[in-house]
């Protein structure tokens, strides 16, 4: 399908954009300790895996997914997975210099899920990246559809099975509503990624006072 490949494209095209401005603000360093939540065992997709695959300290790095990740353990054996859901994580407070988050937050559930997953982020690590996709930006890369995901929820839900792509538990937020799920005892800037002049991912850059 048409709208596939070009969802694809474009998402390769982000992930690299996404990498290069996470390296600048927080250059890869051999003595740090990273965090990446939202790791996919379906790691055979492409840019499934952006960061994970691009990161050059795979010992200093833990990942955390839902699923099994053992075929992740398999492909990156000098990195730490760990089965665990991002809004409960399993380590102290400040237990890593940065936690990376890439499209994940959006499918945790409504905004009090969101908040306590961004919360949980700030709480385990010194600073962040963290990223989900703009609500405003025509086309939805989840359902491959435009416009159907500005409806109001339950009629958005209609339109998505309609047209034979069922909605999966997403909560799209907009820059605004992003922003407002990170506590205030973070220091935060915010980007937006843009396709054709429309804004089409939120990145928030998170680091404490």
């Amino acid at each position: 399908m048409l709208l596939d490949r070009i969802a694809v494209d474009y998402s390769g095209q982000l992930r690299d954009e996404k990498w290069t401005l996470y390296s600048h603000a927080f250059p890869p360093r051999s003595d740090e300790r990273v965090l990446d939540v939202g790791v996919s065992s379906l790691d055979e997709l492409p840019h499934e895996n952006y960061f994970l695959s691009r990161y050059p300290y795979h010992h200093q790095l833990t990942g955390v997914g839902i699923t099994d990740l053992e075929p992740l353990r398999r492909a990156y054996p000098d990195a730490t997975f760990v089965q665990a859901d991002g809004r409960e994580l399993p380590f102290d407070d400040l237990a890593f210099d940065v936690v990376h988050s890439n499209a994940v937050v959006e499918h945790v559930g409504g905004e009090t899920e969101q908040r306590r997953f961004v919360h949980e982020l700030t709480r385990v690590a010194r600073a962040g990246f963290v990223t989900t996709p703009e609500r405003w930006f025509p086309f939805d890369t989840h359902t491959r559809l435009p416009v159907c995901h500005w409806l109001p929820r339950p009629l958005m839900i209609r339109a998505f099975e309609a047209l034979g792509r069922p909605e999966r538990g997403i909560w799209l937020l907009s820059r605004r509503r992003f922003r407002r799920l990170f506590p205030p005892d973070v220091q935060v800037q915010v980007h937006s990624q843009r396709i054709a002049g429309w804004p089409a991912t939120t990145v928030v850059i998170f680091r404490r006072r």
